[in-house]
């Protein structure tokens, strides 16, 4: 029987971590010949072993290859939505600690320029392609390649479900379209002189492109030339492989160990991009889209996030205006009220957002705002907000309303009722305050004051009676919180009776060594603040109290 569930173990967290950068991260997996007993089912449930994560799985994958020494590629159309919570967790926890390591200047950020990684060629043992960055094209030395290429389906006598012409905005649109309604099939883009592109969509994204006749600046032995990622004569080595046996080039960089299977998927991908960012910048022709149950052959890239790619080069388009122009383009919104509708809304995590980015999409759908407000309450700079929103609206990612949706400002107000509901009745009062258990008076004070104006009864008194008197709970909870945090000896007292001593202590350890190194960097706020909150931990300790008085003389 084929076996249909398979384990991954992985030595540390940075094993994962590396993977997870490369080829993992574009939804591909290489198991070692030992990974599995037996016949592999076509489509199986993968488990990573991840010290000390542990167990993240199922994971449905495709297999897509069988090396002759027993290893084999997997493909990962889509993570599970719980492995991604735990994996974002993860890369969140490796960045806070990048941060503080930074901060506390026990790590230093490497220089860019003369770097003993530069790029170099690839092997088996080197890093995966960086093809991003290529444009233009190149001519082979032995002559122009032969028109090798993935089939091409008859499809001269079906109506295409879809038509257009090549216009950038319009290619924007089909893009995001097709990525919305997770769409198989062939986009045939006609251009002036007969060139024909042929471009393979898999569940909404492009995983691979034909052209005919070929363009050599998007082959792959060329891109990867261009990139100096192989030689000149690893190319000529290449097509000669060819020419031989009649297989891909993929397939002859892997013979000549140039690279590897895994890697071969990650620049497979590259390319995908690489020509996907191309044909954006058609401006003339036509092309028609066909649904298909199935492609011709199953491709190895996972389908490429085309909404992430179309943002990213809107946004870097609006970053690029001069002047006020970015913000004069949006001044007929700055009074109107932003929405973003449903079906854009479960596409959102494809446009692959910073943080920042993500906060500020919560906050449009936490709220009801109008422009004009957005920009005082954005986590990024006024010009970064712009740019963001111009990008959003240009692929219809945001409508605006003259007047509030008075439904969704009920149903929001009902969200953030129930979101407090459950921090009054399940935490303690430093999470009813929402401030971290390791605080001051001034710390508290402020959460106060900005609490008890969010929850004041007469912004609540449309969703009536029942609301108001959850209202009236919830101020109720803020005000005995207040109490016992603002007073030291009780915010002490109460601190013990619900974190672990050995925490407390730890903390404040921590927390004298940030200040000591604040110290030496004449940081005297981040200085004070350490030592101030080490004192507010174990007080009377005479190592922070010392600490304290230093800190507070830098600059003096």
């Amino acid at each position: 029987m084929a076996v249909r569930r398979v384990t991954h173990r992985y030595g540390s967290v940075v094993d994962f971590l590396e993977d997870h950068q490369g080829i993992l991260g574009q939804g591909a997996l290489l198991l070692p010949p030992d990974a599995a007993r037996g016949e592999l089912a076509a489509e199986l449930k993968l488990d990573l072993l991840i010290p000390p994560l542990g167990r993240l799985g199922p994971i449905p994958a495709q297999v897509v290859n069988r090396a002759a020494d027993g290893s084999v590629a997997l493909r990962i159309a889509e993570w599970p939505v719980a492995v991604q919570a735990r994996i974002d967790e993860l890369l969140v926890a490796v960045a806070d600690l990048r941060q503080w390591f930074l901060d506390s200047g026990q790590l230093a950020v490497a220089g860019q320029a003369g770097s003993a990684d530069a790029a170099r060629p690839a092997t088996a043992a080197g890093a995966a392609p960086q093809l991003n960055t290529l444009s233009g094209d190149s001519q082979v030395s032995d002559g122009a390649l032969s028109a090798r290429g993935f089939a091409v389906p008859d499809l001269s006598s079906v109506a295409p479900d879809l038509s257009g012409d090549c216009e950038p905005k319009t290619l924007r649109k089909i893009l995001v379209d097709l990525a919305i309604e997770k769409k198989t099939g062939l986009l045939t883009i006609q251009q002036p002189g007969g060139r024909t592109r042929y471009g393979f969509w898999s569940a909404g994204g492009p995983v691979g492109w034909r052209t005919d006749p070929l363009v050599e600046g998007e082959v792959m032995g060329v891109l990867l030339a261009k990139a100096e990622q192989i030689s000149p004569d690893q190319l000529r080595e290449s097509l000669k492989i060819m020419q031989r046996t009649g297989c891909r080039q993929g397939d002859a960089f892997i013979e000549m160990g140039a690279m590897n299977f895994a890697q071969l998927v990650m620049v497979l991908g590259k390319q995908v991009e690489f020509i996907t960012q191309r044909v954006l910048l058609e401006n003339d022709g036509t092309w028609t889209f066909h649904s298909l149950n199935q492609l011709p052959e199953r491709f190895l890239p996972v389908p490429l996030r085309a909404p992430g790619l179309v943002f990213r080069a809107l946004f870097q388009q609006a970053r690029g205006m001069k002047g006020n122009a970015l913000f004069r383009s949006l001044g007929r919104y700055l009074d109107q009220y932003l929405l973003i509708p449903q079906k854009f809304a479960n596409i959102i995590p494809e446009l692959r957002f910073s943080p920042a980015e993500t906060k500020l999409v919560e906050t449009i759908q936490s709220g009801s705002w109008r422009l004009r407000e957005l920009y005082a309450v954005s986590p990024m700079s006024r010009a970064v907000t712009a740019a963001v929103m111009w990008a959003m609206i240009e692929l219809n990612f945001v409508s605006f309303r003259a007047t509030q949706d008075e439904s969704r400002v009920f149903a929001q107000l009902q969200v953030i009722i129930d979101r407090k509901k459950a921090q009054v009745y399940k935490g303690n009062h430093f999470d009813v305050l929402e401030v971290h258990w390791i605080c001051l008076t001034d710390e508290v004070e402020a959460a106060y004051r900005r609490l008890k104006e969010e929850f004041e009864p007469s912004r609540f008194a449309p969703l009536g009676a029942t609301a108001v008197t959850e209202i009236t709970r919830i101020n109720a909870q803020l005000d005995e919180s207040r109490q016992v945090l603002c007073d030291e000896t009780q915010r002490r007292e109460y601190r013990k009776a619900v974190v672990e001593q050995a925490k407390i202590l730890d903390s404040a350890s921590l927390l004298g060594q940030q200040g000591e190194m604040a110290i030496l960097r004449h940081d005297r706020r981040a200085a004070v603040t350490c030592y101030a909150k080490a004192t507010e931990l174990v007080p009377g300790h005479p190592e922070y109290r010392g600490g304290l008085v230093r800190a507070r003389s830098i600059g003096g």
